[in-house]
């Protein structure tokens, strides 16, 4: 049996340059574990600015309604009016302040813009005076004078009431980050010098397509345009006639409040739960056997019944699909009997 010998030579530079690694992790391990004076005040220092530059925050769960929502007022020159709001709370010591701005309508389905800078009263001709408020329990009641002055002309002014709250400032310090919940209710009013008011309303985007699968339901989407300054809540209907006369489907327009200068997309008034009614979509489902030119009315009225105005088109309903079906059996029925009539020829 070989005896083998392994010969292990080590570098003494390699050896000084791992007992100085060594000495060097002693001396930092020594100094975390004793920290001196000065280490000390570093590290308090640090510890105090990273707690000062945090921003505390202020957290309180808060609902809000105010009751009612929206208010149509008609008012005579030189007369006043007194309308109370009811603001309800669940929040803790909150304080309220109201504000008033100006609004007006944003789109086709009712809503509303608000001015961010609350209102200046020289700019608008009504006089405003918001009462003190009064407290009671979980709510705050709110007393709103509206007087307009003596004019010839009938005018529109819409504006918001905008109750923000905000906790206590006890509570908290200028570096608190807070949030402000708010709600408005809508005040809209009309100055009317005579009971007479402008009335001119434009019916747009009534475009039934020329034809139609009777098929498939038909849904329309029109505007109604108010080319006043006077807002209006009218009424209507909606009315699909046969080629010979008959009224075979018709339904009752929502009656959406369109205020000046301003469209309304055109809906059905549907009957919802316990007598109410919400707005729906102008749909008509055809029999699919339906065949013909029909007319599509749609009439707008007062709230009193005077017609407004009146648009009708026609359209074509055919039943496409049958019709498209029936032919693709009747052309693939005639292939293969032409096919069959052609192999019975050939054979001997």
């Amino acid at each position: 049996m070989k005896k083998i010998l392994t010969d292990i030579s080590i570098n003494p530079r390699h050896l000084e340059r791992s007992r100085r690694h060594l000495e060097r992790s002693r001396e930092i391990l020594h100094r975390f574990l004793h920290f001196s004076r000065n280490d000390m005040l570093i590290f308090g220092f640090l510890i105090l600015w990273f707690f000062g530059v945090i921003t505390p925050v202020h957290a309180q769960s808060v609902t809000l309604s105010v009751s009612p929502p929206v208010v149509e007022i008609l008012l005579a020159p030189n007369k006043k009016v007194e309308q109370t709001f009811t603001l309800q709370t669940t929040g803790e010591n909150l304080e309220i302040t109201p504000e008033l701005h100006l609004v007006k309508p944003s789109d086709s389905s009712g809503h509303m813009i608000i001015d961010p800078n609350p209102l200046n009263p020289s700019s608008i001709p009504l006089t405003l005076t918001l009462s003190p408020p009064i407290h009671d329990l979980q709510s705050t009641i709110y007393n709103l004078t509206i007087e307009a002055p003596n004019t010839d002309l009938p005018q529109d002014i819409y504006l918001a009431l905008i109750f923000r709250t905000s906790p206590p400032s006890t509570i908290y310090d200028l570096r608190s980050t807070i949030t402000t919940p708010a709600i408005s209710a809508l005040i809209l009013v009309t100055i009317a010098p005579t009971g007479l008011l402008p009335i001119n309303l434009e019916i747009k985007d009534f475009s039934p397509p020329a034809l139609h699968d009777s098929w498939l339901p038909l849904t329309l989407s029109p505007l109604l345009h108010n080319n006043t300054s006077i807002m209006i809540r009218p009424e209507g209907l909606y009315e699909i006639i046969s080629p010979s006369g008959k009224t075979i489907f018709s339904l009752p327009l929502y009656p959406h409040l369109i205020l000046g200068n301003s469209s309304r997309l055109l809906q059905a008034d549907t009957p919802g739960v316990k007598g109410s009614h919400t707005p729906g979509v102008l749909t008509f489902t055809p029999p699919w056997s339906t065949i013909g030119p029909h007319t599509l009315r749609l009439t707008v009225t007062t709230e009193g019944g005077t017609q407004i105005t009146q648009l009708e088109k026609t359209i074509w309903l055919l039943p496409l699909r049958v019709i498209v079906l029936t032919l693709t059996l009747i052309i693939t029925f005639l292939t293969l009997l032409s096919k069959r009539s052609k192999y019975e020829a050939e054979r001997p």
